[in-house]
């Protein structure tokens, strides 16, 4: 039997839709015609398993990003426990060379905080894992804690830096391990991009009625305005001619952070004028 044009413009229609990944379309089945309704039968056929598979591929997509996010900031927030261990194993080293017990017991001491706060952090990240959320699971976090043990590192690793924290942060119901993401990332971020010959970081908070207000003030470059808002992008590289913006992961990691406990985090920064980031955390 002949094949009517209006069934042939079906077929076409139907064919240039899968073509372009629409999967929603049919072809209704003509009995009197066993031609078209063995055409009609088979492109239906095509169109379900099409749809099918490219389903199948966009979740796979979904969790092999999800998989390089996760590899990007597991390798990103263990840097600095890792980097902290290595510099204690050297002046170890160097202590055993020259026969100084003393400063031995006192380096081994710390190696062995720094190595109990790296396995929080990894069995914080083993929860990533599995659950998104991990990071609402939350207890009384002394921040004090949190920016002394941050400080206590940054000692062993670098000498050019100079953190004070005026007064005293409080407690607050929050995930330790993410208190010290929260923290690590903005302080790296500071002595990072800073210009200076010695880094100076002053960490303050103001209680206001319903949540407190941390800020972390540095004396680097500054951040042009434009790139108030992008820096908090995920992989963001803003201006790579301006490289004290290139903030890679670490703000779009703390700025996840704080949003999930109902704060929100800003910044206010001039070139030349150094840069204030600026969050809240709920009481």
């Amino acid at each position: 039997m002949e094949i009517k044009e209006e069934n042939l413009n079906d077929i076409i229609n139907m064919i240039i839709s899968m073509a372009s990944l629409d999967f929603t379309k049919n072809i209704s089945f003509n009995s009197k015609n066993e031609e078209m309704s063995a055409i009609s039968l088979g492109l239906n056929m095509l169109s379900e398993e099409l749809n099918t598979q490219v389903v199948h591929k966009e979740e796979l997509n979904k969790v092999n990003q999800k998989l390089i996010r996760f590899a990007h900031i597991t390798a990103h927030d263990l840097k600095s426990p890792i980097n902290t261990s290595i510099g204690l194993i050297q002046l170890i080293e160097m202590c055993v060379d020259s026969g100084q017990i003393d400063d031995i017991r006192i380096y081994t001491s710390k190696l062995r905080m720094v190595n109990e706060n790296l396995k929080s952090m990894i069995s914080g990240i083993l929860k990533n894992s599995k659950n998104d959320k991990w990071y609402l699971d939350s207890e009384d976090v002394d921040l004090n804690e949190v920016i002394q043990q941050i400080i206590e590192q940054k000692r062993i690793t670098t000498n050019n830096i100079n953190i004070l924290v005026k007064g005293t942060l409080p407690t607050i119901p929050f995930n330790k391990v993410a208190a010290y993401q929260l923290f690590i990332n903005l302080i790296d971020n500071a002595i990072k991009y800073c210009d200076k010959q010695l880094c100076k970081i002053i960490v303050h908070c103001s209680e206001l009625e319903e949540a407190f207000q941390i800020q972390i003030e540095d004396n680097g470059p500054g951040i042009s305005t434009e790139y108030h808002n992008q820096i908090f992008e995920e992989f963001n590289q803003v201006n790579p001619k301006e490289n004290q913006n290139s903030v890679g992961i670490g703000l779009a990691t703390v700025k996840g952070i704080i949003e999930s406990y109902g704060g929100r985090i800003w910044v206010e920064s001039k070139m030349g004028k150094g840069t204030t980031f600026i969050f809240t955390l709920k009481k």
